[in-house]
């Protein structure tokens, strides 16, 4: 996790109960003048297991089974079949949680619209996690 979140992401979970909406928390942050990229990635960070716990001083809590939830501004960009196979990948111990956020911002700043199965494996091949994906169902990936 980057540590310049690390205090707003305390400061969020002082302010909010787990179970808040989104909207609100996404309310608040537009309030203290944080710009939609900004957002997202503080809600991806603070939804995710990759942040860490309250009071940890930006330590890094390793636990089982994590579930990495999609930040607002990845939710219109994975089909579910993508999301299911990083999810799948991540759950089967193949990538660790900082290749599983590599292989999802790869995703978004390389590919323009709708990511897909066949875009997130050939990614995945081409870093070294996917040797299973056959040549005709790859598309390229600049």
């Amino acid at each position: 996790m980057n540590d310049r979140w690390t205090p707003v992401i305390d400061d969020l979970r002082e302010r909010f109960a787990a179970d808040t909406d989104v909207v609100e928390v996404e309310a608040y942050l537009s309030s203290q003048g944080y710009d939609r990229r900004q957002i997202g990635e503080i809600l991806s960070l603070l939804y995710s297991d990759t942040a860490p716990p309250r009071g940890s001083g930006g330590s890094v809590m390793s636990r089982n089974g994590p579930l990495r939830v999609q930040g607002p501004h990845e939710r219109g960009r994975f089909t579910a079949e993508a999301w299911g196979y990083l999810v799948t990948l991540g759950g089967s111990g193949a990538v660790n949680l900082n290749d599983f956020e590599q292989l999802v911002e790869r995703a978004l700043v390389h590919i323009d619209g709708r990511i897909n199965l066949a875009d997130i494996r050939g990614i995945a091949e081409d870093v070294g996690f996917d040797d299973g994906a056959m040549d005709g169902e790859r598309s390229q990936v600049h």
